[in-house]
This record gives structure tokens, sequence and C-alpha cells, in this order.
């Protein structure tokens, strides 16, 4: 799926400061045990601004002063390791396959980056996540600055490249949209494989399976995230990824998983009866925690912040936790009172792209104001209710259940557009789902 890259880095370099550049990073491959790396992952913004995937690779944009746009450092081709690992790019092949105005080896980062910082008058970077190329720009900076009886040179400024990058990451354009629909689709699709096969004593390592074959199969790179299969009272446990438990007749199991394609992410939640039938305590959980989520997506709309959706959730939690005695409170008290926090403890929306975590502004810094909704923001919308099995505080008959239910939502101009609408999420279209695997049956 083509992504308009060069665009991209056009509109970095017209909002970076006159003789300036803006370096990224991939991290390098990281050491899992004996000759074994961890499964490779790049640096999110590399992957924005061009989509290079080579470990270590750095990539230069210039800004709009230079008639240069991007520059890229790659690992040298070199056929003997190649044998062993894969094929690399190289600086030739650096500039065909990403657009770079010139490349060069890795090896040579450092005297090359001693010549570009020479007439600069500003770096953007990011300091949080590459601390040895930071030291090192610090460090030629330094040597720039003092030049014996010559003039100092280099630059002036340090700052932070997320500052640029992460609010044009926050609004999706086109490309982006497609890939997300794409690693939407899969999950959903994995996610029905999953359903296809709950049911008693099965563990909860067996669904993580079904997922993963299910993302891999239709052409994702694998999890955007640590897949959670929470069975029963696992569920109170919010990042709870062990999933090592055998699934209880009579119980809930909430899975939260996403597939990655091109880099974007999926993110789904669903709680579905282990045995194919809601109990009618689960039915009042989950009906509320629907309620909820629909709701707030309706105001998933531009012109609403951040916060709107949460603010919907909480006020119909307030009605409903009431209205079921768990809190014997009124519902205007238990939001004074921050009461809810109890049993919903985590936010309704996070930013969902590059990153299952999305970056770009959520709140202002300073004041702390939310940030608007706008066309192009892709969020998630996932309440969920969390009442653990040995709090007696909770009438007893809902102790040890746990829902959540979560769906990506694109902000357009017409309104939300649920990009994950296509799986089952009605209680009763949940259950007709798995009575016809036979799930209830077995």
């Amino acid at each position: 799926m083509a992504m308009d890259y060069a665009r991209r880095r056009e509109a970095i370099a017209s909002q970076m400061a006159p003789k300036s550049v803006a370096i990224f990073m991939n991290p390098p491959a990281a050491h899992r045990n004996a000759d074994q790396d961890y499964a490779y992952r790049p640096d999110s913004n590399m992957l924005y601004i061009c989509g290079m995937d080579e470990p270590g690779a750095v990539g230069i944009v210039y800004s709009s002063d230079f008639e240069k746009r991007f520059s890229l450092f790659v690992l040298p081709r070199d056929p003997e390791r190649e044998r062993w690992v894969g094929p690399r790019y190289g600086a030739e092949g650096a500039c065909g396959q990403f657009g770079a105005d010139d490349a060069f080896d890795i090896a040579d980062l450092r005297a090359e980056l001693s010549k570009i910082l020479f007439p600069l008058e500003q770096v953007y970077f990011d300091f949080s996540r590459h601390a040895l190329l930071g030291g090192m720009l610090f460090e030629l900076g330094e040597q720039l600055r003092r030049r014996g009886r010559r003039a100092s040179e280099g630059p002036r400024k340090f700052c932070d490249v997320r500052e640029i990058v992460h609010e044009m990451r926050r609004v999706k354009d086109a490309d982006e949209v497609l890939a997300m629909r794409r690693a939407a689709e899969i999950t959903v699709s994995a996610f029905e494989d999953a359903l296809k096969v709950i049911r008693p004593s099965l563990g909860e390592w067996q669904v993580e399976a079904a997922l993963e074959h299910g993302f891999r199969s239709r052409g994702a790179s694998g999890s955007s995230f640590g897949t959670i299969c929470a069975g029963g009272e696992h569920a109170s446990t919010l990042h709870y990824v062990s999933n090592r438990s055998v699934l209880a007749d009579g119980e809930l199991i909430l899975i939260d998983a996403g597939a990655e394609f091109e880099g974007y992410a999926g993110d789904i939640s669903r709680t579905f009866p282990i045995n194919g039938r809601f109990s009618p305590a689960q039915r009042d959980i989950y009906g509320l925690v629907l309620s909820a989520q629909k709701a707030a997506i309706e105001a998933c709309i531009v012109g609403n912040h951040m916060k709107s959706p949460h603010q919907r959730v909480r006020e119909i939690f307030a009605e409903g936790l009431h209205a079921l005695g768990i809190f014997s409170e009124s519902p205007e008290d238990i939001l004074a009172q921050n009461l809810d926090f109890q049993y919903f403890m985590h936010g309704t929306s996070h930013y969902l792209g590059l990153d299952t975590h999305d970056c770009g502004t959520a709140y202002h810094r300073g004041d702390d104001k939310p940030a608007r909704l706008e066309a192009g923001v892709v969020l998630t919308v996932e309440p969920g209710l969390y009442f653990a099995s040995d709090d007696t505080r909770v009438p007893a008959q809902y102790r040890g259940i746990g829902v959540r239910i979560e769906d990506d939502i694109w902000i357009t101009e017409s309104g939300p557009v649920n990009l994950t609408a296509g799986l089952v999420k009605e209680m009763d279209d949940i259950e007709a789902f798995m009575a016809a695997y036979g799930v209830a049956n077995r």
C-alpha cells in the first residue's frame, strides 16, 4: 500500500526553522537470548517519513531553504551476512527504494553529521528514544562551537521533533485511513475466528493462538500490542497478557487485541460468554457498558473534544450503577465524588495509528484542556466495568464480572465512522453467532 512519504517530508520541512534539519532513527535490533533477536519493529516516526524498516537506519529531513530534502544512513551491503539474515538495501538501494537524495554507510554517520551540522542553526530530534545518537549530536555541536580562534559554527538550538511530527500524525491522511481500514478488517476477521472456537475448558492461550493465526494468515505483520485473553476474574486486571488459564463454564472472556498492517494498528475489545449464553447478571453489566459505548461513539464528532466520549460514558455509568444497586448514592453524587472510578478506572479513548496509543496532543499544556476532535483523527472508544470477585461492596451476582467493549472510530465531517463495526457486539447477535458454530452445544 503506497504512502505519499515525499509529501509528508515536504510538510515537515515547511514547519522547520531555516538552516535546520530533523533527524530520525530506527532502533537497533534487540537481543532476546543466545544468538536470537526479538522480532524487529521500526521507529514509528521513521515509518511515517519514509517507510524505512532497517535496524539502526538514520534519516535526515532538511528545511525548505536547502536544495536537498532527504538523506539516509543505512547498513552496507554484505553478501556473507545477507546470506544469513536477508538482503540489505545499501546506499544505492536506499535512494531508489525510499526516495532519498543521497544515502551513506551508517559507519560514516559521525563524519557526515559533522559536515551536515556545520552550517545549521537548529536541529530537531527525539531525545527521549535515541540517547546514543543524541549524545553524538551534542558532542559534535560542542566541537563546532569550540574551533579555537576561528568563528564558532554549528547549531545553536536543539528542539524536539515530536512537536512537529506527532501533530501531523494525529490527523490521518487518506493513505493512512486505507491502511487502518485494512488493519481493522483483519482484526474483525481474526476475532470471528476466535469466537468460533471459544468454549469451556479451552485455554486462554488457544484463543490467543486463533487470533494470531487470523492476523498473520490475512497479511498482517502480527499483533499491534500484547494480546489480552482474560477469562473470568482475569478481566479485572486491565493489562492481563499471560493468557495461561483455562476458560470456565458460566464465565466471560474479555479479549483485547489488534492486527498491525503496514505499521498501523487495529484495536478491538469484546467480551463473550464462554458457554455461548449470557447470564442475567452478565446481561446487566454488558448492557450497561454497551449503552455507554454507543453514546460515546455518537459524541465523536468534529468540534467535540477528547473528553466528550468519556463524559458521556461516566454519565450513563452513574445512572446504571445506581439503578443496579451497586451504589446507593444518586447519579449526581456518584459523578461528583468520582465513585465510578472504583469500577471504571481508565479513560474511554486514545488516539490510534502507527502506535496503538498514538501520538498527538490529547490535552493542552498549561491548562490541561482536552484537544478538539477534527476530521481525520482516529481514536478508540472503550468503556469498561470491572468487579473483582472478592469485592464485597458489590452485589454477589456481579462479582467477578469484567466487561470492555471497544471499537476504532474515524472522525469525519459527516460524523463518526466505526472502522470495526463488522464485529458483533449486541448480546443476541453474539449468542446467535456462537450457536451457529455449536459453541453452546460443546
